[in-house]
C-alpha cells in the first residue's frame, strides 16, 4: 500500500484504512489521471504477477494515460468524463489474462471530491485456466516489421500469414513481460461487441 493522499482533502485519507481492508484491487487517480494511491490488494496482484516494481510506492505518480493503449483511450476518456460529469458510477467488464490464467475484471470508477479525482476499483469475477491456448507455430504471428499485434481486449494475438490474416489466437507467451516487440490493438470481434462507437475514434 501507497498513497500521496496526505496533500489531498480529508475526505479522500478518510476511505484508505476501508481500501485497504477491501479484497479489490484499487487505486486512486487525481485530475491529471496520476495513481496517487494504490491498496494492498494492488500490490499483492503486481507481485503475483512479477511486476514487484509497480507495487506500494512503485506505482504513484503514474500516468493512466499512458499506460491504457492508445486504441482503448478515447473509451476510458468518455468513461471518466461520464462518471465526472453525472457524478454515478461507471463500470464494464475487462480481461486481464496471464499467460497462465483466463481472468475477467469488473472495473468501477467512482466519482470523488474533490473533483477530477476518482476511486476505481477492480474485482475479479472469472479466473480459470485457458482452453487451448496456442505453444506452436509461434512465428505465425510476427508480422513482416518483426512485431506481434495483441488485442487490448481479450489478449489474443493477430495471426500475420495468410490465408488467415484476420485469425486472432490466445498465444500464452506474447503476454509476458519481457516481450519487447508487442503492439496492440483490437481484433475486429472486440471492436464491434464491446466497443460499438464508431470506430474512427478507436482506429485513429
Amino acid at each position: 500500500m501507497a498513497n500521496l493522499l496526505e496533500s489531498s482533502k480529508p475526505k479522500l485519507a478518510d476511505i484508505e484504512d476501508a481500501l485497504d481492508q477491501s479484497p479489490l484491487i484499487c487505486y486512486v487517480l487525481d485530475t491529471s489521471r496520476r495513481v496517487v494511491y494504490c491498496n494492498l490488494a494492488w500490490d499483492r496482484f503486481a507481485i503475483d504477477n512479477a511486476a514487484p516494481d509497480l507495487a506500494g510506492a512503485g506505482a504513484l505518480g503514474a500516468d493512466i494515460n499512458r499506460v491504457i493503449g492508445e486504441d482503448l483511450r478515447p473509451f476510458y476518456r468518455r468513461a471518466f468524463e461520464q462518471a465526472t460529469q453525472s457524478e454515478t458510477v461507471w463500470e464494464c467488464l475487462y480481461e486481464c489474462s496471464s499467460p497462465q490464467l483466463f481472468r475477467k475484471f469488473r472495473m468501477r470508477i467512482h466519482p470523488l471530491a474533490p473533483a477530477g479525482w476518482h476511486l476505481i476499483t477492480n474485482a475479479r469475477v472469472i479466473e480459470r485456466p485457458h482452453h487451448r491456448p496456442v505453444t506452436v507455430g509461434l512465428e505465425d504471428y510476427v508480422n513482416s516489421n518483426a512485431q506481434i499485434t495483441v488485442c487490448s481486449h481479450c489478449r489474443c494475438s493477430r495471426r500475420a500469414v495468410p490465408p488467415e490474416p484476420e485469425q486472432w489466437d490466445f498465444v500464452p507467451t506474447h503476454l509476458e513481460r519481457h516481450m519487447g516487440n508487442v503492439s496492440h490493438g483490437l481484433c475486429r470481434v472486440c471492436l464491434d461487441y464491446f466497443y460499438p462507437e464508431p470506430h474512427d475514434s478507436y482506429l485513429r
